[in-house]
């Protein structure tokens, strides 16, 4: 997640903070990022089962995980006046809470609507948190380290994944729900711990001039490919971590091999992007992303299998390297307020996700694997062409221009 940043900050960003305060955040940050996307990650690949054992279905399964994407796509619009008014600290700790009370009451939801209810209330503290998480980091480091932080804070959540997807699965397929989710509150735990770390007050960001506001959006438009491949590779992401448990008995080795080969991605897409830039390190993340999809449908085969997680976890990790660095290039060159790009970017994320989760129900319980997991592949490369493509067109307006 690294790029280049320029010697000073951009207008209306305030200076980073001194070291002593800094160091006291960023372990507040880390902390965060570990116990939140643990848990996430625990109950995304525990509760599909939890719901099949309750009656639901496939299709039921991928509801729980579409509705917890809904809540946090509601969510993400808001997050900056949230974070005006509330603060890091307060902002933080709302969102722990938020993902750490409804897993307490999942023992006690059997039913579809009550698991439902308490999916969207996790989605709400998941929305304020992965905006929060990337937007605070940031402003953490002045701009000629912020690259690294963001790499940094990738490979936590990597790891975060390759412990709490398998784990999940894994207490999943032994009926221990109870021990899942007192895990999963745990977890979340920790996010209200690290909020700690933050200081009291607002972030330093203007909280949101409209005019500015509108700007960063403009400004965001040309991105519109780059963020939809982030849509595409999430939709992957969604039908992979959510179905895959339910049709491979190699599942928990493939998500550890893929949550493993997304750590070392991440740190080493950063050192890429510095050197080339991020578009073309998101053509081959991509390429390699839908490969890794569609080994999927070889449900039976694990030796294939691991191989192509190995392969989904290294273009994934790039991928959202890529991506977010183009998004927050953006925002940092036409307003400042980088707090924007992480809602667009997070939204991709998260839409992708729940659309994944959702539509790959009725897919698989149609097709099974053999059509559900290339159909997921084709959708990234039809994406990856029209980014290809958009980027000609402009690339060709531009030299026409001059």
């Amino acid at each position: 997640m690294t790029r280049p940043a320029g010697p000073s900050a951009p207008a209306g960003r305030a200076p980073a903070p001194p070291l002593g305060r800094r160091r006291a955040a960023v372990g507040g940050a880390l902390l965060a990022a570990f116990g939140g996307f643990a848990g996430f990650n625990l109950l995304l690949s525990a509760l599909p089962a939890y719901a099949v054992a309750s009656g639901a279905g496939p299709a039921g399964a991928g509801t729980l995980t579409a509705t917890l994407m809904a809540a946090t796509l509601a969510v993400q619009p808001f997050t900056p006046r949230l974070f005006a008014r509330l603060g890091r600290r307060r902002s933080l700790a709302l969102s722990g809470v938020l993902l750490g009370l409804p897993a307490l009451a999942l023992p006690v939801a059997a039913s579809m609507p009550a698991l439902a209810v308490l999916s969207a209330v996790r989605g709400l503290g998941f929305g304020v948190f992965v905006v929060a998480g990337v937007t605070f980091t940031t402003e953490l480091f002045p701009p000629g380290s912020r690259g690294r932080a963001l790499g940094w804070y990738g490979a936590v959540v990597g790891v975060a994944g390759v412990l709490g997807a398998p784990l999940g699965i894994a207490l999943a397929r032994r009926g221990a729900y109870g021990v899942t989710f007192a895990l999963a509150a745990g977890a979340a735990a920790l996010v209200v711990a690290g909020a700690f770390g933050f200081p009291r007050g607002a972030p330093p960001a203007a909280a949101g001039r409209p005019r500015k506001r509108r700007g960063t959006w403009r400004s965001l438009r040309p991105l519109s490919g780059p963020l939809l491949v982030e849509f595409a590779s999430t939709t992957a992401y969604g039908v992979v971590f959510t179905f895959l448990p339910l049709t491979a008995p190699a599942a928990p080795e493939a998500l550890l091999v893929a949550q493993g080969a997304t750590v070392l991605s991440r740190l080493g897409a950063g050192w890429l992007i510095d050197r080339h830039g991020g578009r073309p390190v998101l053509v081959p993340a991509a390429v390699l992303t839908a490969v890794g999809a569609a080994a999927g449908a070889a449900s039976h085969q694990p030796v294939l299998l691991l191989g192509g997680a190995a392969l989904f976890g290294v273009g994934f990790g790039a991928v959202q390297s890529a991506t977010l660095v183009l998004a927050m290039r953006a925002a940092e060159e036409t307003s400042g307020e980088p707090v924007l790009a992480g809602v667009a970017w997070n939204i991709a994320f998260d839409a992708g996700t729940g659309a994944g989760s959702l539509l790959g129900g009725p897919v698989l319980a149609l097709g099974g694997p053999p059509v559900l997991f290339p159909a997921t592949a084709a959708l990234l490369t039809v994406f990856l062409l029209a980014d290809l493509g958009a980027a000609a067109v402009r690339r060709s307006g531009a030299s026409g221009g001059r």
